[in-house]
């Protein structure tokens, strides 16, 4: 297997201490020194019927989850010598994830839709995933690249600025999803998932749209792939206690959007009370979870101090140890040029006012931003 490397840095932000310390994990399944958790957890059984009720089901999964942390600190050649098991902590998690489809409550929208009847919620995907595309991705963090990225159709969220609108919601109410997208089930998203770390995929990138409306069809490939390969969450993480719940095990590394106040998040993306439920998500991956994380704060003009200033004191007082991407990407796309505080770019003096604020909390990020 051959890296193509057409960025430096790449390579040189390995260099930097504090990088490797707070990605160490993830750093480690990219030398062959440690297992990705998906691995591990396929090596823990798992004893449950498909007819236990999901209240019983959902304590298995707490008590399971308890088992797996303690497992993590096997050295990794007794994490290699086990056994895959055929009701695995994954089968688990995929058997409460398709009972949550038949009153969907993956996202904080919790629209109640019996999905395994394809119903559709705001989302508008049915009990089948879709996929608009899926290759290396060499415009990601520095550290991230090249990097496995697979586009889920569709999205919860309503951004009017969204900048993939094309696989986000611009086909919603015009064309039926089955016909601009591929559909995908567990073992032909594995497929892709292997091929793409074949090529070289330093992870593999669950992206969209969003990932979350998702999450059944994401576990269940789990079952089917076997490479050493990073599984990265991509998302906006508007998603529920009990989604998070059924991951928070799984995956190596997060990279979450936090670009709000609530305020704001209900008038340009039409997610309710999103500051607390954010908040609530990241606190749990990073105490609870892999606590390998970028946040990525998308800069918005006119929202220094409304979104960027407490978005950054929150990361500083709560999420130390992740890093942030403050990202001056923004432009006007989609429904923006509706509201005309945001309907251009942040400006440097706001760009540099963001970074300024960094610096003076001591957050990282300079590496990857």
């Amino acid at each position: 297997m051959v890296f193509r490397f057409i960025r430096p840095d790449t390579l040189s932000v390995w260099d930097n201490h504090e990088i490797l310390a707070r990605f160490s994990n993830y750093k480690g399944i990219l030398d062959g020194t440690h297992l990705a958790r998906y691995l591990v957890a396929k090596s823990l059984e798992c004893d449950f019927s498909p007819d236990d009720s999901l209240e019983i089901l959902k304590k298995r999964l707490e008590e399971k989850s308890r088992e797996f942390k303690e497992l993590l600190d096997n050295d990794l050649d007794i994490l290699k010598k086990r056994e895959v098991k055929i009701n695995s902590y994954i089968k688990l998690t995929e058997h409460i994830a398709r009972k949550y489809l038949e009153n969907c409550m993956f996202c904080e929208r919790k629209c109640g839709i019996n999905r395994t009847l394809d119903e559709k919620g705001f989302c508008m995907v049915p009990k089948d995933s879709y996929i608009s595309s899926a290759f290396l991705h060499y415009g990601e963090e520095a550290l991230l690249v090249p990097s496995g990225t697979i586009f889920f159709q569709g999205c919860n969220f309503g951004c009017i600025f969204c900048q993939n609108y094309d696989i986000s919601q611009i086909w919603k109410g015009r064309r039926p999803i089955e016909e601009i997208s591929q559909k995908v089930n567990n073992k032909s998203l594995a497929n892709i998932a292997e091929n793409l770390a074949q090529k070289g995929a330093r992870n593999i990138n669950y992206v969209g749209g969003d990932p979350i409306p998702n999450i059944h069809t994401i576990i269940g490939s789990l079952n089917y792939q076997k490479a050493n390969t990073c599984q990265l969450w991509n998302s906006n993480f508007y998603l529920t206690n009990e989604a998070l719940s059924l991951i928070i095990d799984l995956i190596d590394f997060w990279l979450p959007d936090f670009k709000f106040s609530s305020e704001c998040a209900e008038k340009y993306s039409n997610a309710k009370n999103y500051f607390e439920i954010i908040t609530r998500n990241l606190k749990r991956i990073h105490d609870e979870g892999s606590g390998e994380i970028i946040i990525r704060h998308l800069v918005l003009p006119n929202h220094v101090e409304c979104c960027s200033k407490p978005i950054l004191d929150h990361i500083r007082r709560e999420v130390p140890k992740c890093v942030v991407n403050i990202m001056g990407q923004y432009r006007p796309e989609y429904h923006s040029y509706e509201y005309p505080e945001i309907n251009r770019r942040p400006t440097p003096d706001e760009m540099e006012e963001v970074r300024h604020y960094a610096d003076e909390l001591g957050i990282l990020y300079k590496p990857v931003s």
